[in-house]
Parts: C-alpha cells; sequence; structure tokens
C-alpha cells in the first residue's frame, strides 16, 4: 500500500478509511491523548474558578494567543471538512481557505483591543457578558447566549464528525466506535481543564500542524506528479474543477458561491465566540499588536493541507491511478494514511487529535457558559456562589457533548458543509451586535435584539430546517422545506444561506440601530472602547 504501513502492516478497508497497523502511527495517537489528558488534569489543578476556568485568568502571550486563534478556527473543519469541499468542487472552496486569514487581520483591527479593554471595564468572561456591558439589556444577553449555545451544538457537531474518521484511520475501531469513543475522551477532557487545558493543547497542536502541513502539501504534490500534472488531469475531466470559481453549482453559480464565501470567512470570522473571546485572555494590550499576522500566516500554511492532499486525489482518481474507494469526507485521513510517510502520517493524525479536542473544549466552555451563566442571569436568576456556577457549567458540558453527538449520529452532512453552517450562524448572529456596536456609538439595544432575532431566524429557516428534513424524512417537514423555504430562497441552492443572513443582518442592525438611536447615551467607563 504505502510507505506508512511499513513491510510488515496491513490494510483494513472499512468504512473507507484504510487502518494503519503500524505501531508509530498507534503511538503517536496514544501519546497525543496521554498528553491531552495530562493538560487537563494539569488544568483542573489550576481552576479555582469560573474566570479560570473560561478565560485563564487573563494571563496568555502573543504567541499562545495567536497560535491558539488559529487553532480553534482550523481544527477539524481545515483537515477533514477542506480536503472534502477540495475533493468535490476544486478550487471553490479555495475562496475559504484564501480568505479566511484576511479574517484574523480584520478581527485583531476591530476587535482585540476592544474586547481586552471590557475585560478590564468590567468583568465580563463570556461574549454575551460583553454585549450585555455595551447595550444594558437582558434581552440582548440572552439572545446572545441562546445563539452561542444553538451554534456550539452544530460547531462541535463538525469536530466530532472528523474525530469519528481520525480515531479510525489511527486506532482501527469501527467509525461509530470512534464517535462515541471519542466524545467521550472530549467530555472528560473538557471538564477537567477548562480553557486553561484547550489553550496549552491548541498551542502544541499549531505548531505541529503548520509543520506537519508542509510536510503534507511536498508529499501531495509529489504524489499528483506536480501542479501541472494535477491541472491537466483535472481540466480533462472537468475544467470548472480548476477554474477561478470552481465547479460548486454553473459558472454563474460558482461566481456567486465564491464571493458569498469570501464575504462569510472573511467578515464573518469577528462574529466566532472561539475566537474574539480570546482576546479577554491577553496578559496585557501591548502584546495584542503582532498576533494577527502570526494567526494569519499559521492559517494560511496549515491550509496547504486542505488545497494539496483534496486536488491531488481527485486528480489522480479521475486519471485512473487509483480507486475511489472512499468518501470526500474520508480523503484527508486516506491521503496521509496511503501516501506519507510514518512520522509524518503520525504526527498529522496525533495533532488532528489534540486540534479536535482542544477547539472542542473551547466551544464546549463558551456553550456552557452561556446555559450555566449567561441565560439564568438574563432571566434574572443568576447563580451566585462561584463554586455552584463552575459546576454547573461542567455540567452543562454534558449536555452539550451529547446533543452534537446525536446531531452527527443522524446527519449525512458534509463535514465542510455543516462548518460553514455553523461559521454563518456565528457570523450573522454576532458580527452586527459585536463589531458595529463595539466600534460605532450610534449602535442601540433595539438593532442589536432585531439583529439577533433575524441571524438566528434566517439561519434556522434555510439551513436548520432543510438538514432536519433531510435526517428526519417526515412528510409535512420535507414539504415545508421543499415549498415554502427552498421556494422562497431567491438564490441558487448552492449560494450558502449563511452569507446572504450575514449582510441581512448587519443591514437590519444599522437600520433599526439608526431609527431608535436618539436620546442614548453610553455610560462614561465605555467611552474608552471608542478612542483611537
Amino acid at each position: 500500500m504505502s510507505s506508512v504501513l511499513g513491510a510488515a502492516g496491513t490494510v483494513l478497508q472499512q468504512d473507507g478509511i484504510p487502518v494503519a497497523d503500524d505501531p508509530i502511527i498507534l503511538g503517536f495517537g496514544a501519546a497525543y491523548l496521554l498528553i491531552v489528558l495530562l493538560i487537563g488534569i494539569w488544568g483542573w489543578m489550576r481552576t479555582e474558578s469560573t474566570s479560570d476556568f473560561l478565560i485563564t485568568g487573563k494571563s496568555i502571550g502573543t504567541w499562545v494567543l495567536a497560535l491558539t486563534a488559529f487553532s480553534v478556527i482550523q481544527s477539524g473543519f481545515g483537515f477533514i471538512g477542506g480536503p472534502e469541499l477540495v475533493y468535490e468542487f476544486g478550487t471553490t472552496a479555495l475562496w475559504i481557505f484564501f480568505t479566511a486569514p484576511l479574517g484574523f487581520l480584520l478581527t485583531w483591527a476591530v476587535l482585540a483591543k476592544r474586547m481586552r479593554l471590557l475585560a478590564d471595564i468590567r468583568n465580563v468572561l463570556t461574549l454575551p457578558d460583553a454585549m450585555y456591558v455595551r447595550y444594558e439589556s437582558d434581552w440582548v444577553r440572552g439572545l446572545s447566549g441562546v445563539a452561542v449555545a444553538l451554534g456550539v451544538v452544530a460547531y462541535l457537531a463538525v469536530n466530532l464528525a472528523a474525530l469519528q474518521f481520525v480515531m479510525r484511520a489511527i486506532f482501527g475501531i469501527p467509525v461509530l466506535w470512534g464517535l462515541f469513543g471519542g466524545a467521550l475522551i472530549l467530555l472528560l477532557y473538557c471538564m477537567l481543564g477548562g480553557m486553561i487545558a484547550g489553550v496549552w493543547t491548541d498551542f502544541l497542536q499549531a505548531i505541529t500542524m503548520v509543520v506537519g502541513a508542509v510536510f503534507v502539501f511536498a508529499y501531495a504534490i509529489s504524489f499528483g506528479g506536480g501542479m501541472e500534472n494535477i491541472s491537466q488531469n483535472l481540466a480533462s475531466t472537468d475544467p470548472n474543477l480548476i477554474s477561478p470559481f470552481g465547479a460548486m453549482g454553473g459558472a454563474t453559480t460558482a461566481v456567486l458561491v465564491g464571493i458569498a464565501w469570501w464575504v462569510l470567512f472573511s467578515v464573518g470570522a469577528a462574529g466566532q465566540p472561539h475566537l474574539i473571546t480570546k482576546f479577554y485572555m491577553s496578559r496585557n494590550l501591548t502584546i495584542l499588536k503582532w498576533g494577527a499576522p502570526i494567526a494569519a500566516i499559521s492559517y494560511a500554511i496549515s491550509s496547504l493541507i486542505a488545497f494539496s492532499a483534496g486536488l491531488s486525489m481527485r486528480a489522480m482518481v479521475e486519471a485512473g491511478q487509483r480507486e475511489a474507494t472512499f468518501s470526500a469526507s474520508e480523503v484527508g485521513p486516506v491521503f496521509v494514511l496511503d501516501h506519507t510517510g510514518s512520522i509524518v502520517a503520525g504526527l498529522i493524525l496525533a495533532a488532528l487529535l489534540a486540534a479536535i479536542m482542544s477547539t472542542s473544549d473551547s466551544f464546549l466552555n463558551i456553550g456552557a457558559a452561556a446555559i450555566s451563566r449567561d441565560i439564568p442571569r438574563a432571566l434574572g436568576r443568576p447563580i451566585t456562589d462561584p463554586k455552584t456556577e463552575l459546576r454547573v457549567t461542567q455540567a452543562a458540558l454534558a449536555g452539550l457533548t451529547v446533543l452534537s453527538t446525536i446531531v452527527v449520529f443522524y446527519s449525512d452532512a458534509l463535514v465542510g458543509i455543516l462548518g460553514a453552517i455553523s461559521w454563518g450562524f456565528f457570523a450573522a448572529a454576532f458580527v452586527p451586535v459585536a463589531v458595529f456596536g463595539l466600534n460605532w456609538k450610534g449602535a442601540t439595544k433595539e438593532g442589536a435584539i432585531a439583529a439577533l432575532v433575524v441571524g438566528m431566524s434566517y439561519n434556522i429557516i434555510y439551513n436548520v430546517v432543510p438538514e432536519a428534513a433531510a435526517i428526519v424524512d417526515a412528510g409535512w417537514l420535507n414539504w415545508v422545506s421543499e415549498n415554502v423555504v427552498m421556494a422562497t430562497y431567491p438564490y441558487p441552492p448552492e449560494v450558502p444561506a449563511e452569507a446572504i443572513s450575514l449582510l441581512v443582518t448587519m443591514a437590519v442592525f444599522v437600520f433599526v440601530s439608526i431609527a431608535t438611536q436618539k436620546g442614548r447615551e453610553l455610560p462614561a467607563d465605555l467611552h474608552a472602547l471608542f478612542e483611537r
């Protein structure tokens, strides 16, 4: 098969993923899981309060902050969803991976200083905390908490969907066992370590993924016979696969998809709670300066995995040089197992395990905090005892993990598409209220409430309902999806509704804020947020 398996290796072809009977890969995987759990235990020993659990007590420096920020955005989506989308649609997906680095630069420019200042001005631990301080509205806090909790379920599902394939590839267990076993390990890790463990695991795996991406890129280009040969093989099958906008839909549709993803993954980055709440954790304001370029460059390098593995595998399949015995979701693990050396494969797959664990830890922490802290406070029933709040937060982790596991079990959506949906849900909800709200004195609570309601509703109608119809297969729900939802969507189905939702909610936020801003005054201590 390949050098991964060695002379004594065998391939157990099951669920489409080759399994390496290779002690080096098994060793890397087992060692990484052990390291992750040890970091979790270390984090548990250092966690004494909700502040420690959620924002590490404002203790991290430039490189850790930047690599953690890049890591939580890349994770399982980049390694599983990325090659999957490139393999399926060619260069269409590059509008995500070439655009996302711009998102880091934008996010740092408009939010880094302001989010960190908020952590000093008021006692904020979560994004809904910040929105409550900015708008002085329990409605905004409550709706923000609901948006975070719902988005976390979808986002966590993305990482669990990726985790099941990686567990299968490393340990040879059935995909279903990989899902349930991985979810159990994840829950244990998250309940132990909180954000302290997540940050340092992110840092470790970020370095590993950047180094590994360079090796994977070299292997992929070599396997495909060079970019010229890869391009010729793809063009002979479908020229759209290597056109500027790829093969997702017809020519006009592909252009719309590319533009929509450009908007979604550049502007939308500033609405991702798991990214922007990292700014609370920085040791001080001065260390924020170099974080954006470090995160952007790291993400760009790590994206070489998706770009090279996806295109190379598709080219070789089209040229008849290998059989397509795998699904699109399995392209990343299959390539690494079949076409790289044991050390590189072990390093990449083990780092991906850590990436999924630490990124999921971030999602679970912000989602659990929304349930235990933000929503109760919005309802006027805060948990006043810090120890009790911490325990309720940890208990909420279990519920979110179970719910996300159920979503993965029943959903057949591509990991990449599911990732785009969850990204878009957060973007529509929080780009207007956070970015505009912390950069524009004229933003009002009415504008924030309207944007949150419209953003969540739009995504539920045009993303959740069609997906639910495919899962449940109920007659009335299918009828609603086909005859109401899709009939009222004004664009081709390939154009992501989450990008349209982002544009709509920004317009709603600005319009309603202008209409309701007369006589509004900012609290005196928040004026520092708007100083240049």
